[in-house]
This record gives structure tokens, C-alpha cells and sequence, in this order.
């Protein structure tokens, strides 16, 4: 453990922090966060008051902090992704890094923050939670409708990316993040209609009592006909029947009708966030900075440059 401002990284089995009140980007207990952090994927760094790391959760390379206070985190947060980038080779090809920001209503001291290390708004995310699965029953399937669990097959996993690509749009997480998913995945189901499938769910192993359905979609011809809900109601029984008494999942409002489909199906919602993500092509960033130096010189001094 350091006695300064320098992150350095954390040694096996090192001591932590004394733990109290913390400043973290997603709100964890205590031991949820030494277990997050001890496991074996994770990458971390630490100073005297504070912790960040990498770590491989829901198919994505996400940034996870804690810190003791604000000030030592408004101090410490660009040294310690400084020295969390080099360590970004161990996790192979990815695409980004997500950073989810929960619980914080003032933004203007952390939004230039996140921006100075390439983090850029990504989105918003409302989750949906439904309290209670012990009613949880299978969805009455309409006729020439077809439910089943998704194969290992090629055709079944591009028909699911594609659906995915297609149903989120500019917020979708990517076909890496999918593939990832399918393969972790403890149930993923598909929907078939005229023999093609035009929808997908996929969940996540229930971890205690919660389950999550970590993404769900309707291709875009098939739309209108309820097959958001039914799929949806099709996911949360099956994490009832897997030992689950609520499920999770997470409706963006850039997502048309993602939010009025969960409550149709007996979800509500909950906390908030907004997403941010880094994009790990370093040229791209640096390109980005430069354009907004030079309209930043427009605006100031006009076109006579």
C-alpha cells in the first residue's frame, strides 16, 4: 500500500483499506467488492484511500472504482487509469472500456474527469426489477410460435448478434459483448415464427436470490405482435425455475418501448445510471481532442485563422 498519490498495483493478498463510508461508480457491499476485486480476471491498482479496477463482467471490460472521499478521488482518478492502462493487454482483444456512474446527482466536477481519461457519455439505463417470481409462470405462446433454447450452432448465434445489433442500435454493447454472453450464458432462448427465429433472450446465472436478463430482442419485422413481453416472460420464469426470487433487467430509454415492456411484465422500475464508455483505439481519441481544439479556436477567435 502507498503512502502517497501514486497508484501502484495491488500485490496478492495485499492488505486493504479500512473500510467505511465509499465513494464507488456503482454502489457494492463491502465483501461483494473484495470478491470482485480477488477474482482471477481483475485487474487492480490502489493508493492510500483508494482502489480501481478492471474487471470482466456481462460480457464487457468495465472500470470499477472505490475511494474513501470525494476530494482524494477528484486527486487520484486519472494517475490511477493511468496506471491501470498498461494492464489492459492482459485482457486480450476488446472493443472498450464501460464505466456505469450510479448515485451521482452532480456530475459537473466528474463528467471533465472522465473526459481528460477518453471516457465518453454512452447512455442511459433504467433497471427494472421484478420483486416477486414466485407467481412467475411460461408465457402462452401464440399459434405458429415456437420458443426453444438456443443452440451452439453458427446459425443460431449470428441470428441472435444480428437481432441484438439491429434491436439496440447506437447502444448496443457489440457483437464481442453477445458472443460472450451466449457462451457464459446460464439459459438463452430463442423465438421462432414461420419457422425463422425473430427474437432472442439471454440470462445470466443467478447469483443468489437475483437473476438477470442481460439482453433481450425482437427483430424488427416482427415487431408489434407482444413478442417483447412474451420473451421476457419466458426469461423470468426460467430464472424462477433456476432458484431466483427477482429478476433484473436493465430498459434504455434509447431503446423504443424497453421500459413499457418490462412493466408490462410485471417489472418496475428502479435506479438510474448513465454509461460511459472509452473506446481503446488511442488514435481515435486523439483525433477527437484535436477536432474539439480547433472548434474550440473557432468559436473563440471565428474563421479568420
Amino acid at each position: 500500500m502507498t503512502t502517497d498519490d501514486t497508484a501502484v498495483q495491488r500485490p496478492a493478498g495485499a492488505r486493504r483499506i479500512e473500510r467505511r463510508e465509499f465513494v464507488r461508480n456503482v454502489p457494492v457491499r463491502d465483501r461483494d467488492w473484495e470478491v470482485l476485486l480477488d477474482a482471477d480476471e481483475t485487474e487492480a491498482v490502489e493508493t492510500d484511500g483508494g482502489e480501481m479496477a478492471l474487471v470482466r463482467l456481462d460480457g464487457q471490460l468495465q472500470l470499477r472504482f472505490s475511494f474513501t472521499d470525494r476530494e482524494l478521488m477528484k486527486v487520484a482518478f486519472n494517475p490511477m487509469w493511468a496506471a491501470l492502462q498498461p494492464l489492459l493487454a492482459s485482457f486480450g482483444v476488446v472493443d472498450y472500456v464501460r464505466f456505469d456512474l450510479i448515485g451521482f446527482p452532480v456530475r459537473e466536477w466528474i463528467d471533465p474527469m472522465l473526459d481528460e481519461a477518453g471516457f465518453e457519455p454512452f447512455g442511459e439505463w433504467l433497471e427494472c426489477e421484478h420483486r416477486d417470481l414466485g407467481d412467475a409462470a411460461p408465457p402462452e405462446l401464440p399459434a405458429g410460435v415456437r420458443l426453444r433454447r438456443a443452440t451452439a450452432a453458427e446459425a443460431d448465434i449470428e441470428r441472435i448478434v444480428a437481432i441484438e445489433a439491429e434491436a439496440y442500435g447506437g447502444v448496443g454493447d457489440g457483437a464481442r459483448a453477445t458472443r460472450a454472453r451466449l457462451n457464459a450464458a446460464g439459459w438463452a432462448g430463442v423465438l421462432e415464427a414461420g419457422g425463422a427465429i425473430v427474437g432472442y433472450a439471454i440470462n445470466e446465472t443467478p447469483q443468489g436470490t437475483a437473476g438477470l436478463v442481460q439482453s433481450l430482442g425482437v427483430a424488427e419485422e416482427a415487431r408489434g405482435n407482444g413478442y417483447g413481453r412474451l420473451l421476457l416472460e419466458a426469461a423470468a420464469y426460467q430464472l424462477a425455475a433456476t432458484g431466483a426470487r427477482r429478476a433484473i433487467v436493465r430498459a434504455r430509454p434509447d431503446v423504443q418501448r424497453s421500459a413499457e415492456t418490462a412493466i408490462a411484465a410485471g417489472f418496475r422500475p428502479g435506479r438510474s445510471a448513465v454509461e460511459f464508455r472509452r473506446t481503446l483505439d488511442e488514435a481515435a481519441i486523439e483525433e477527437r481532442l484535436r477536432n474539439r481544439q480547433v472548434q474550440g479556436m473557432k468559436v473563440r477567435f471565428g474563421e479568420w485563422r
